[in-house]
């Protein structure tokens, strides 16, 4: 038997609520819901798209906060921690990797050895170019459906939603 559609799913989950709960508003939990369902969806977006790069998300992260940080391309592996909320231990892993396919370097610091620097090589520049335009690319044909007019309104209640989210953390 095929797994339902989204809509289906969400449906089949919205009509036990409304039993189990009649006095219940199901709106909010709805949204969660479909929030939850796309967090398992877009990993599998990121890896098909970056799959040609032989890149992870997280290595794409890492690529593109350095090229974001401008000047030299160099962070210190603490802003890389904090910009993709990983372990030092999955930072260093994901460092090495990319290392080993040239795509960055590290660079040892003057004042104090233990702590190196991540620089961005020109040929991870390059990589991080081609695989963030077809990120571009894909999001486009993914969302080829959508309007400019209800992207907005997407948008808009994202950054409701994450404020939610960041005021709970909080």
């Amino acid at each position: 038997m095929p797994s339902p559609s989204a809509a289906e799913w969400l449906e089949q989950i919205a009509e036990y609520w409304r039993e189990e709960h009649p006095d219940r508003d199901f709106a909010r939990v709805r949204t969660l819901l479909s929030l939850g369902r796309l967090s398992f969806q877009m990993p599998a977006f990121q890896k098909r798209v970056l799959a040609p790069f032989q890149l992870s998300p997280s290595d794409y992260s890492i690529l593109s906060a350095l090229r974001r940080a401008g000047g030299t391309r160099t962070l210190v592996p603490g802003d890389l921690y904090s910009a993709l909320q990983c372990t030092p231990g999955g930072l260093t892993k994901m460092i090495t990797r990319l290392e080993r396919q040239g795509l960055v370097e590290r660079l040892g610091d003057a004042q104090d050895g233990r702590r190196a620097r991540i620089r961005l090589t020109a040929r991870g520049a390059e990589v991080e170019r081609k695989a963030g335009a077809e990120y571009l690319d894909g999001a486009e044909r993914l969302l080829s459906d959508v309007s400019p007019a209800q992207i907005d309104r997407i948008n808009e209640g994202l950054a409701l939603l994450l404020e939610s989210f960041e005021r709970e953390e909080s």
